[in-house]
């Protein structure tokens, strides 16, 4: 047995009360104690306590399939040995106190990319193998394994409490089916701090051009996006003066399409919200989505201020928004949190910032959750829900206590980001994430179309809102509805 080795940290966050952009309101907390703060993503201040019987299981093998360990996405949930890098450490060590405590083993079985992950889970769960425990799988494809019917209800495993700090509750709220939790997400991974959408910005581009402060900007409440694309027109500069717009220029906002999303979730709206008994109702068929939707055109149809367009796959997008921010010549780059290791050794200083407000009337800065977050499913074939539940609460519970405050305090907050305004933002950016059932599971392929300048929202809305309709029927037939 590992030697286990305890680790005290104490979780330095700076509380920014806001209303979460979830469907339902979150409620106000009582008091936290800080080894237990839980999810980053909670404000709600409980002393929570791990409520487990206390048994162990003869060294049980635990298997969790995974996505593989990306630049945009740090799914990792087990490391072998003591790491010289913080968060790595902190999962070997978390891992081997939920070891000693229930004499189980914890094992990571990488299943690749995305659809790869899907295929193994599926194949297991249709064959009844029980080949893995858990899954943590990217939101669209774990959705897709929800709408097959495939998942079993977290509800059901006695001792998962949702309830507790440690789960993400912005999850838990927008993702629950029928009022029923399917996909959740937690201090038992990471993956849901790194894949939070947020705005990279480099500071000698404000200074030189003698713009307005950011981090001002957001904590007086004008951090809009009208504001950011001002700021994003007034550097643009030709510095090549071939009369064209090239990667040798300055822009003022490199991005990909997944910052359509993330702007209408930023206004507060959602292709599909949830009514009260948790049916997911096509809600993009307004007059306000219209109008958001024609100012998300402007900016996004800008060829001259912002770079998306000109390249073809998102993964060239990525790399052109990472060599951009490094050598200084975009003034915003938008990307999920996780890239912030990128930056590590830029030569040019950089912040970063909550995504912005619609507008300043707005109650919160909305963070838009990216299609690759991974969130936890669970095979339907789960022969002993018994076990299984006490290991993830346990592991949860303790990514709480020893992993969370060493990803947080002791990589972004301090490692990765430059200054202490970032880590304020980091607050803001934690405190309201957005989930969008419409975006993951792409119900009637609507969110796959209006990734797009040149689309008419109504006229798609005509087109594909039947279908829409008629999959999520589907899906709830799939889930016993």
């Amino acid at each position: 047995m590992k030697k286990f080795l305890s680790i005290l940290l104490v979780l330095l966050m700076i509380a920014i009360p806001l209303a979460s952009c979830s469907d339902n309101p979150d409620e106000p907390g009582s008091d936290v104690d800080a080894a237990n703060t839980g999810d980053t993503g909670n404000n709600a201040e409980v002393e929570d306590t791990l409520d487990i019987p206390d048994v162990t299981f003869d060294g049980y093998e635990f298997t969790i399939l995974n996505h593989t360990v990306c630049n945009y996405n740090y799914a990792l949930m087990d490391f072998d040995e003591p790491s010289d890098e913080p968060y790595e450490n902190a999962l070997y060590l978390r891992n081997l106190a939920v070891e000693d405590l229930l004499d189980v083993t914890i094992s990571e079985v990488d299943g690749g990319y995305s659809s790869a992950v899907y295929d193994l889970f599926k194949t297991s769960v249709d064959a009844n193998t029980d080949d893995y425990d858990v899954c943590f799988e990217t939101v669209n494809y774990a959705s897709t394994a929800v709408g097959s019917g495939l998942c079993y209800e977290i509800d059901l495993f006695e001792y998962i409490d949702l309830d507790k700090s440690w789960w993400n509750d912005d999850c838990s709220e927008q993702l629950a089916l029928g009022n029923m939790h399917y996909m959740v997400a937690g201090d038992i991974s990471l993956s849901d701090k790194e894949c939070i959408w947020a705005v990279y910005f480099i500071k000698e581009l404000i200074s030189q051009n003698n713009l307005e402060n950011p981090y001002e900007l957001v904590a007086n409440n004008q951090w809009t996006w009208d504001k950011m694309y001002s700021m994003a027109q007034a550097v643009v500069s030709d510095e090549n003066g071939n009369s064209q717009m090239d990667s040798a220029d300055i822009w003022g906002l490199c991005t990909h399409s997944e910052n359509f999303p993330a702007m209408w979730e930023s206004a507060g709206l959602k292709l599909v919200n949830l009514d009260a008994d948790g049916q997911p109702v096509v809600s993009w068929n307004t007059e306000e989505f219209v109008n958001v939707f024609e100012d998300i055109v402007e900016i996004m149809g800008d060829s001259e201020t912002v770079v998306w367009t000109s390249v073809n796959d998102i993964s060239d997008a990525v790399a052109f928004i990472s060599s951009s921010l490094k050598e200084g010549h975009t003034l915003f780059g938008t990307e999920v949190i996780a890239f912030v290791r990128n930056y590590r050794d830029n030569a040019n200083e950089f912040g970063i910032l909550p995504f912005p407000k619609y507008s300043s009337d707005i109650e919160q800065y909305n963070s838009y959750i990216a299609v690759n977050s991974c969130v936890m499913i669970i095979g339907n074939n789960c022969s002993d829900t018994y076990t299984t539940g006490i290991i993830v609460e346990a592991l949860a519970a303790k990514g709480a206590e020893i992993l969370i405050p060493v990803y947080y305090d002791g990589q972004l907050s301090s490692k990765y980001a430059r200054d202490e305004e970032s880590s304020a933002m980091l607050d803001i950016i934690f405190e309201n994430r957005c989930y969008d059932l419409g975006v993951f599971f792409d119900w009637g392929s609507a969110y796959s179309g209006l990734k797009s300048t040149t689309v008419n929202p109504t006229t798609l809305y005509n087109q594909v809102a039947k279908k829409m309709n008629k999959e999520i029927e589907k899906a709830f037939e799939k889930l016993g509805f």
